[in-house]
């Protein structure tokens, strides 16, 4: 077995990928932990230190069920990560979600979690559509007009393919690997979502979130007199830090889509640049929505809690790690409010999350973002 190791220094990542991906456990002391890989690319767990020590524990993925008394939906969930062996925040999601559809975290969470995969496919659909159908619509010399069911159905798609059949030529590409090609970018896109689409995707959403929180942590930390006010200003700094950024990643992202025609046509080298600033995106948001639910139990508790809440958050909370954002403006002045905020939390309390607050922050995620 390998023993924790680390404890003593402060965790300072300087790329996501050092930071890794919050995981949702449920047994207390995990709460929140982040996995990523080492320089083996193997899967690691890193913890802050037990009993409100200063610093980080690092435990090999493997060793994680005999160091810690793990629920039964913590070893299932531990083991699903394992054997896929990728630390990436969607696919560590994608996890969670499948974990959680064997009712092994309760009814309530089986039921959210099927609703997710639910509205992860209907929110593919529905980009895939909205991309085709722009694409189509701009590059075709005739006229073709597109309904959802063409999409679902496989007299359907054919009726897609032949509407890519002129475009495709342009390409020296077959209508199928138009096609292809398209479903691949709007799998992409869907969970950002295009203009147009009902609702927001589940990115966007996520990203109004956090913006959301911002204001109403903000309007608290105006009220509140204790030190946590300055802790909670800290916070919300990272948090409209956070939503800014990931406002222009997902315009970037976006953005190809007014020029599908260099996209299709250098689809390698385009495919590439997609995956690097989605990957971006999704560790910038990943770990807010369990903060904003946290959150969001505590405004319907008293001051105190409300507090400890705050003291959590900040301990827990995802700063975008300095090499990132570099060139983000403002950036200096983030990194130097960091700095401040952590010595501020080193005189405030402990921070460690308890048993009855992790119930409670369970029992909300129903309410999904």
């Amino acid at each position: 077995m390998n023993f924790p190791k680390g404890a003593g220094q402060q965790f300072q990542p300087a790329r996501f990928e050092e930071r890794g991906t919050a995981v949702a456990f449920t047994t207390p002391a995990l709460s929140q932990s982040r996995v990523r890989q080492d320089s083996r690319d193997n899967l690691e767990l890193t913890v802050s230190a037990f009993s409100g020590v200063k610093g980080t524990y690092v435990i090999r993925w493997k060793d994680v069920p005999d160091i810690f008394s793990l629920t039964m939906h913590d070893r299932a969930l531990q083991e699903t990560i394992l054997s896929g062996g990728s630390c990436l925040p969607p696919d560590i999601r994608k996890a969670t979600l499948e974990t959680a559809k064997t009712g092994l975290a309760g009814p309530e969470a089986q039921r959210a979690a099927e609703e997710a995969l639910n509205d992860d496919e209907n929110e593919i659909v529905l980009t895939r559509f909205f991309l085709s159908k722009s694409v189509i619509e701009t590059m075709s010399e005739g006229q073709v007009n597109l309904h959802m069911s063409d999409f679902t159905s496989a007299a359907g798609r054919e009726r897609v393919k032949d509407g890519l059949a002129g475009i495709a030529k342009r390409f020296a590409t077959t209508p199928n690997d138009l096609y292809d090609r398209l479903q691949s970018w709007g799998l992409l896109l869907a969970p950002i979502g295009l203009p147009g689409m009902p609702k927001p995707s589940r990115l966007r959403r996520l990203a109004g979130g956090i913006m959301s929180f911002a204001d109403r942590l903000s309007d608290w930390a105006e009220t509140d007199k204790s030190d946590a006010a300055d802790l909670a200003r800290g916070i919300v700094k990272v948090a409209y830090f956070t939503a800014d950024f990931a406002d222009d990643l997902m315009a970037s992202v976006l953005r190809p889509v007014d020029y599908a025609d260099r996209v299709l046509s250098n689809w390698d080298k385009a495919l590439l640049n997609l995956h690097r600033d989605l990957e971006r995106l999704w560790w910038t948001v990943d770990g807010w929505e369990f903060i904003i639910l946290l959150w969001q139990d505590a405004e319907r508790q008293d001051r105190d809690t409300q507090r400890a809440a705050v003291t959590e958050i900040y301990r827990i909370l995802p700063i975008i790690p300095e090499k990132e954002a570099a060139n983000r403006p403002n950036a200096q002045a983030m990194q130097e409010n960091n700095r401040m905020q952590v010595r501020a939390l080193e005189g405030w309390n402990s921070g460690v999350l308890d048993i009855e607050m992790i119930r409670r922050v369970e029992a909300v995620k129903q309410g999904r973002i």
